[in-house]
């Protein structure tokens, strides 16, 4: 009997680090809240790029009467193990809130719901990793990502942004190369976010 067979595909992209909670650095997702909140929010479907140790949008959705639910995706090992001990412990948060570990560069857009009312693209463009878009690795571009996101959004539905991220300039150039080719508008800015609506 013999072992897995060596392969030569490269590996997935992953952050090897975490991000805790640290409001006065990246409020993103504390805001994402305060505008779901504002915007009186009511059983949505919601994909969320970037959890944090602190899941605080698939935590306050599920625990705030909202009814809303909430997909979410990290590349952060240690995000992911702060996920699986949040919903060991709260069960009520595992009914609404599910995050899984992967690179969303490498989204299979068959195994979304075209379903979303909200998309959330607080960290477009900051994923420096040269060899994402390649054939060998088989990922997608930022505008690539944002298309795809965008068409598995509701008519009527939302994209953000976070205009304080660390590579906003490099997506404000992805967000105008994008209006060109979605039907989306800019429909306000709430606090460090900036909002889009799908039309068509």
């Amino acid at each position: 009997m013999t072992g897995p067979r060596e392969t030569t595909m490269p590996k997935m992209n992953y952050w090897t680090d975490k991000w805790d909670l640290h409001e006065d650095i990246c409020p993103c997702d504390v805001h994402f809240n305060d505008w779901a909140e504002d915007q009186k929010l009511k059983n949505k479907l919601i994909y969320h790029f970037g959890t944090g140790t602190h899941h605080v949008i698939g935590r306050k959705q599920a625990e705030n009467g909202s009814g809303n639910n909430v997909l979410a995706i990290t590349a952060s090992i240690e995000e992911y193990e702060a996920f699986i001990k949040l919903v060991s412990e709260y069960s009520k948060v595992n009914k609404q809130y599910s995050a899984y570990f992967g690179d969303i560069y490498l989204t299979n857009p068959t195994l979304l719901p075209d379903a979303f009312d909200a998309v959330t693209m607080f960290h477009l463009c900051e994923f420096f990793f040269p060899n994402t878009a390649s054939k060998e690795y088989g990922g997608f571009t930022d505008l690539q990502l944002l298309n795809l996101f965008t068409d598995k959004t509701k008519v009527g539905g939302h994209i953000l942004f976070y205009t304080r991220s660390i590579a906003f300039d490099k997506a404000k150039a992805v967000i105008a190369d994008w209006e060109k080719e979605k039907k989306v508008k800019r429909v306000s800015e709430f606090k460090t976010l900036l909002v889009y609506q799908k039309t068509a």
